[in-house]
């Protein structure tokens, strides 16, 4: 049986973005794992942000899934430099 989702529960995106960038401002350099991006998100009048490392994180597991086709090694390696190691420690756990 095909599971059904109420489209009220699904947030969308509202166009912004920002950085996280008070440490950049104070120690005057980018560190992905420390100033990332963080993107607006609205649920009915909800509205929050999610990280761009969450993002990540998603990617890696509907990688995991099978429900995209794999992305290059190389990439992930450049990803984990820059984001930390956990990304591609990340695996699917299937639920029943």
């Amino acid at each position: 049986m095909e599971k059904c989702f109420d489209e009220n529960k699904v947030a969308k995106l509202t166009g912004t973005a920002i950085q996280d960038d008070e440490t950049f401002k104070t120690e005057g350099g980018f560190i992905p794992e420390r100033d990332q991006f963080y993107f607006e998100m609205k649920q009915g009048d909800h509205v929050f942000m999610v990280g761009f490392k969450d993002l990540l994180i998603c990617l890696r597991l509907l990688e995991e899934m099978g429900e995209i086709p794999k992305i290059n090694g190389k990439w992930w390696t450049q990803i984990e430099t820059l984001y930390g190691g956990e990304l591609c420690m990340v695996k699917y756990k299937e639920t029943k």
